[in-house]
């Protein structure tokens, strides 16, 4: 089996072997892992897939020091460009909504 990189409909980035028949079946980050939190999207899968780009694949990677905590921060600092994008926006439009 190839081991590749899977792309699923939310955009979220996997680990997997390329199976027969089109199958793919997922090594990491686990499925749905994010969505037990109940973030919304697209903060979830902006999570999810700096999980995947930090190699955080299951439980004893998460278990690294400071894995999650890292995650964490890096997912935040992307919701706070777009944030800062926001009121960029905003006040270049006079402060008007639409």
């Amino acid at each position: 089996m190839e081991k590749i990189t899977h792309i699923d409909d939310k955009g979220r980035k996997y680990i997997a072997w390329k199976g027969e028949l089109g199958m793919n079946i997922i090594i990491g980050p686990p499925e749905g892992v994010v969505d037990v939190l109940g973030l919304p999207e697209p903060f979830a899968t902006n999570l999810h897939n700096v999980l995947f780009a930090r190699n955080i694949m299951n439980q004893r990677d998460a278990s690294r020091p400071n894995a999650l905590l890292g995650a964490l921060q890096e997912t935040l600092n992307i919701d706070v460009q777009r944030l800062n994008e926001a009121f960029f926006r905003y006040y270049q439009d006079g402060g008007h909504n639409g």
